[in-house]
């Protein structure tokens, strides 16, 4: 089985993974044709359009670039990496869905077929909150289904709740076929099994590998219904990364980074229970050699075959040092059939 990793790049990450002031040309563009020159299957970029409560006080303000925009500037400069949006909030594009589906539509063909859609509903509600968007569940079903239309066929028409068009001739089409879609939701309940089951090619859940494994039963009775297998379904890991020739030094890496406090922020609002330092280690790929191996070797065994990698780092020169180490010291081990 052939294991894929991707570079997460800082579209919509400063403040939450990464200081203030750290995206720009070279942590997102440049560092993308880095990944594709060492083999990396995938570059992705998030999702974020404001201010999050918790770090309005950080100094100074984060910049969120788009994912599409950033994304294209990526295939500009590179031939074969996946171009992965991770994840798109769907529910803020309902609107003006037939717009956004233009812009995924044309990436694709640009790009020469190479665009991952990844959508979900949204991490932070102030964020939908400010942009008055309510009932996220559905608008994300219906902005699914929205784009399946206009992709596959020549003539389109939605009437829902918050999709609406009629008789778009929508071209060019995407050259994928289907345009692979990856879900970005975490909770395993039969609404996200089922929306993975209608329309998805992958899933993106921030699992742990024992979760992962007690989750694929439920997906692939749900995948059943819908006559497909689980075989379909892409599993992805989002995780942090922070290597070290010393464990200690390596979580102490980890530390200097806004990683722990954005866990933890996430954590609160979803009222779930609070996110423990150590568990947080337990979800995230710290450590030496070895450790970061047996870590990837753990989800790899419960069928997760593609990574997406959030380094650690406080700099552009540690971000391209970081996915050069990782390119030469964990990945050989996994590039095999």
């Amino acid at each position: 089985m052939l294991i894929r990793f991707g570079v997460s790049i800082p579209t919509g990450r400063e403040g939450l993974m990464v200081p203030t002031g750290f995206a720009s040309k070279e942590t997102i563009v440049d560092v993308s044709k880095l990944a594709e020159g060492l083999g990396y299957y995938s570059v992705w970029g998030n999702d974020h359009i404001t201010t999050q409560s918790y770090i309005k006080q950080v100094g100074p303000k984060p910049s969120f670039y788009d994912p599409l925009i950033s994304l294209a500037a990526a295939a500009g400069v590179t031939e074969r990496v996946k171009l992965a949006s991770g994840v798109l909030v769907l529910p803020w594009r309902t609107p003006a869905l037939v717009v956004c589906a233009k812009q995924l539509a044309t990436l694709d063909v640009l790009s020469g077929g190479r665009l991952i859609l990844g959508v979900g509903t949204g991490a932070y509600r102030e964020e939908s909150d400010a942009l008055h968007i309510r009932d996220r569940g559905r608008r994300l079903d219906e902005g699914l289904r929205g784009l399946r239309e206009l992709f596959e066929k020549s003539v389109a028409s939605f009437n829902g709740k918050h999709v609406k068009f009629a008789d778009v001739e929508f071209y060019p089409k995407p050259l994928q076929k289907p345009l692979p879609i990856f879900i970005g939701q975490h909770s395993v309940i039969p609404a996200v099994l089922d929306r993975i089951a209608k329309f998805a090619q992958g899933w993106v859940p921030g699992l742990s590998a024992e979760q992962f494994r007690d989750a694929q039963p439920k997906l692939q009775e749900t995948l059943k219904r819908y006559g497909r297998s689980l075989l379909e379904i892409e599993l992805v890991r989002e995780i942090s990364v922070s290597l070290d020739k010393d464990r200690e030094k390596a979580v102490a890496k980890y530390k200097r980074t806004p990683a722990y406090a954005h866990m933890v922020s996430l954590a609160k609002g979803w009222g779930k229970r609070p996110c423990s330092f150590q568990n947080t280690l337990g979800m995230s790929l710290i450590g030496t050699v070895d450790d970061i191996i047996d870590g990837v070797q753990a989800y790899v065994d419960v069928n997760v075959k593609h990574f997406m990698l959030n380094f650690a780092v406080t700099t552009s020169a540690e971000l391209t040092k970081a996915v050069e180490a990782f390119a030469k010291e964990i990945m050989p081990s996994f590039m095999r059939k």
